[in-house]
């Protein structure tokens, strides 16, 4: 079911992109933006489709407010290596607009969200502790960041579709482990690489992941670990997880800043993502398996 905050009219679109309304309905009737109709028999189109047009033939946002975006950070198309330092002291500041600028100005400018999340806000963030760390940044000002960048991260989320027969990927923290960052920007890299993935969240006993891999029967699981309770026998408790992701036929990725090579040698895994651009990589790879395999006519016995 649509919500009616998801979709926008022909006339709204027609004008964020600054382009006449016959244009815009002769790209729909070549296809180029899919639209739906509403109960009433009125033509609607999800802001996430026309976002993927824009995305895909370099049109310009106008007036991007128009789609419930926030208005682009300059009339100058904004790279990575400007968008990191600027990042950074919104964050600091507390400024949310501002980030939330940033990041969908280098959406919009066709960064896969991977590299966005590796170069720009991953970065930002250590950046922001180098500051911590020289005293130039207080503990609440980190915090309060990764609280917006979680956020800003949602609304991009329901901006994002997954097509119908997309694969299902599922993941999240162990118990403890209460940052979300990490598998939030997980959770949108994969929905980008054409998975239906979907967080479980935070803190996550390994025995409920343990249950969620055998009741949802994912193709992928992927598992971020920032942190790991004294109290908890990881190596263990992974080498279970590990077991539920291969009886259910489901691919296991695992990343994290706390895992020592020494516990990676005793880990079993199908691949270690040390970034989202690594796991963007195995996910594509994993997806076309899955989709090679699945076109591959079966041998007659």
């Amino acid at each position: 079911m649509e919500h009616s905050s998801d979709l926008v009219s022909p006339k709204q679109v027609a004008r964020a992109i600054g382009v006449s309304e016959s244009s815009l309905k002769r790209w729909c009737d070549q296809g180029l933006i899919a639209t739906v109709r509403t109960a009433g028999g009125h033509r609607k189109m999800r802001i996430s489709d026309v976002l993927r047009f824009v995305r895909e033939t370099n049109q310009n946002l106008v007036s991007p407010e128009l789609l419930n975006l926030p208005a682009t950070t300059s009339g100058a198309p904004l790279g990575l290596a400007r968008g990191r330092p600027l990042l950074v002291d919104a964050l600091l500041g507390g400024n949310e607009e501002l980030a939330r600028q940033i990041i969908i100005d280098l959406y919009l400018a066709k960064h896969p969200l991977s590299i966005i999340c590796d170069e720009v806000i991953a970065g930002a963030f250590s950046d922001i502790g180098d500051r911590w760390a020289c005293h130039e940044a207080d503990t609440y000002q980190e915090r309060r960041g990764c609280e917006i960048a979680v956020r800003i991260m949602f609304d991009l989320r329901q901006k994002q579709r997954v097509l119908p027969k997309a694969k299902l990927a599922i993941g999240g923290t162990i118990e403890g482990d209460v940052y979300a960052l990490p598998s939030t920007m997980a959770e949108l890299v994969l929905r980008e690489s054409g998975w239906n993935a979907t967080s479980l969240g935070t803190s996550l006993p390994f025995a409920s992941l343990c249950r969620a891999v055998r009741e949802t029967k994912p193709k992928l699981f992927w598992l971020s670990v920032s942190h790991i309770l004294p109290s908890i026998d990881f190596v263990r408790e992974f080498a279970e997880l590990s077991d539920a992701c291969q009886d259910a036929g489901a691919s296991l990725f695992i990343g994290g800043r706390v895992l020592t090579e020494a516990m990676r040698s005793k880990m079993t895994c199908t691949a270690y993502c040390d970034s989202m651009q690594s796991l963007d990589s195995f996910a594509t790879e994993l997806a076309k398996s899955l989709s090679n395999r699945k076109k591959s006519p079966k041998r007659s016995k």
